[in-house]
């Protein structure tokens, strides 16, 4: 199966694992996605338009899995808490990433989740440091005259 390239890149920008990349892009879960993602890195469609995706995206690991844990499904989280049995390999299968904890006990069983709530908050709170850092250069660079298209240079 051919998955679109477009899409894989999009999401490999996003989360930075070809596995996960190539099932939102319609690989099947399991072997067929590992190979297909593995294939789509190879491609130099894919190295320029998630670098090009990248640029634009977040710049920092962390926030990337905050972004992901705030805004990401948890639908292969809640199968699990109602399949009648679970086997390994639907396990392996299954995206968790939202998950912090899962206990099974005699007939139960309980997932918690990461707080979205939390991760918004980081986010938000990200977004405000790096509003106030660039508002800081901006100043700086107008009390030293310099504007956008000097390279570091003017002064006083």
């Amino acid at each position: 199966m051919s998955i679109s390239l477009s899409d894989f890149a999009a999401k490999y920008a996003e989360c930075g694992n070809a596995y996960e990349a190539a099932c939102a892009a319609g690989a099947k879960r399991g072997a067929e996605a590992a190979i297909e993602g593995v294939r789509c890195l190879f491609t130099r469609a894919v190295a320029n338009k998630t670098a090009m995706l990248r640029v634009r995206r977040a710049r920092c690991p962390a926030e990337q899995g905050l972004r992901r844990l705030a805004f990401g499904r948890n639908n292969d989280a809640a199968a699990l808490a109602f399949a009648e049995t679970v086997t390994p390999e639907m396990i392996e299968k299954a995206d968790l990433f939202g998950v912090s904890e899962i206990k099974a006990g005699k007939g139960v069983i309980e997932i918690k989740f990461f707080d979205r709530l939390k991760a918004l908050d980081l986010l938000a709170a990200a977004e405000r440091d790096e509003g106030s850092a660039a508002a800081a250069e901006s100043l700086i660079g107008a009390i030293y005259g310099r504007n956008e298209d000097d390279e570091g240079g003017g002064g006083i």
